[in-house]
């Protein structure tokens, strides 16, 4: 019995020595019912807003995948770098603030774009001058602006790269654009050439624009968005000038660049400037006859139809004269599509610019007949 009382008291004596952490008060660590305190999330950072347009950073910008810039005609990212490439290509930004510039990379130096800063239509052309820092504005009333810069020379010419565009003030989400759609496929017609010169000169990257050509007037006349599939020297089915047919460059990115180009948001209108080359190389190339001719404008009308299957189509030709061949290859193209929204409409000819390639006044003439075929197409 002794022994017993012994055993518990040194049993008591060890617990008093080395008190154990799990007999500690519960109290001491659990607050009472009521008082517990649950740390607030961390509250989410609210985007800016200047006079309702949200602003964004340069790099949501400058990683041109559409959210921070509009973008037109088949752009593609290289490097980091929006590659403008076909005639017309450009991209679109807003901004408040006074100027904008952009940091762009050419391996040429007669490669030339055009500027267009709220909604002016005449543009401002600039030389590229291989790589720099190009001012697009500047000394604007402080503001909302919006500055589109726009490709005019061809892809024959080579590409030019934006890197980066920078503002003195902050960058806006661009609004939401739902523009008629329009794509252009053609030749040297269709991208310009020679617009700036007379018969007696040839054409080169100098007397050249795009943008002064009739099928980007006719899409400024309309108010809509267009991208243009054509470069100088370019036959539907034929190779003469170039190592690449229309065919061929419809699919690809360029005509210097022949990786598939994916498939895009279907187009509203298309138009087909094509037959004078082809004219040219029917009479150089027996073998190549007006049954050949239609068969080769029956496929791309083909093409075109897949990539756009709710599009208007008008095949337009006569702006450099009229080949019946021509005239009757296209017709008999457009009867075997069997399909009611492929039409033809010929334009004015007008072989007052470089090479007898149609003159700014000659394409401003162009353009104002076909808007309104377009017009009528469409009300």
């Amino acid at each position: 019995m002794i022994k017993r009382w012994l055993c518990i008291l040194l049993v008591a004596a060890f617990l008093c020595a080395f008190p154990m952490a799990a007999c500690s008060d519960p109290a001491e660590t659990t607050p009472p019912d009521g008082d517990t305190e649950i740390p607030a999330p961390p509250e989410e950072e609210q985007p800016e807003y200047i006079d309702g347009r949200e602003v964004i950073s340069a790099e949501i910008v400058n990683a041109f995948d559409g959210e921070g810039v509009r973008l037109f005609g088949r752009t593609y990212i290289n490097a980091n770098n929006l590659v403008l490439e076909n005639a017309a290509t450009g991209a679109e930004v807003s901004f408040y603030g006074t100027s904008l510039s952009a940091d762009i990379i050419s391996a040429s130096s007669t490669m030339y774009c055009r500027v267009f800063v709220d909604g002016d239509t005449e543009g401002t052309r600039l030389r590229i001058t291989r790589n720099n820092t190009y001012t697009l504005a500047e000394n604007l009333q402080e503001g909302i602006h919006t500055v589109r810069i726009v490709k005019a020379t061809s892809s024959q010419n080579g590409n030019v790269k934006i890197d980066s565009f920078s503002t003195d003030g902050k960058f806006l989400r661009p609004e939401q654009a739902d523009n008629l759609r329009i794509e252009f496929v053609g030749d040297s017609i269709t991208v310009g050439a020679g617009v700036f010169a007379d018969s007696a000169q040839g054409c080169n990257a100098d007397n050249s624009d795009a943008t002064k050509g009739f099928a980007y007037l006719t899409a400024q006349a309309l108010g809509a968005d267009c991208s243009i599939v054509a470069t100088e020297g370019i036959c539907v089915g034929g190779k003469s000038a170039l190592s690449v047919n229309m065919l061929e460059m419809y699919e690809s990115i360029s005509s210097i660049s022949l990786g598939e180009y994916p498939a895009e948001t279907p187009y509203d209108i298309v138009v087909v400037g094509l037959g004078t080359n082809d004219n040219w190389y029917m009479m150089g190339n027996a073998e190549y006859t007006v049954d050949r001719f239609a068969e080769d404008y029956q496929s791309l009308l083909g093409l075109i139809r897949g990539r756009n299957p709710d599009a208007v189509i008008v095949c337009v030709y006569g702006m450099m004269g009229v080949s019946q061949n021509i005239v009757t290859g296209i017709t008999q193209a457009i009867e075997n599509m069997g399909d009611s929204r492929i039409s033809s409409c010929q334009l004015p000819t007008n072989l007052q610019g470089a090479d007898s390639h149609p003159s700014a006044e000659g394409a401003i003439e162009q353009s104002a007949v076909l808007t309104e075929y377009l017009q009528e197409l469409i009300a």
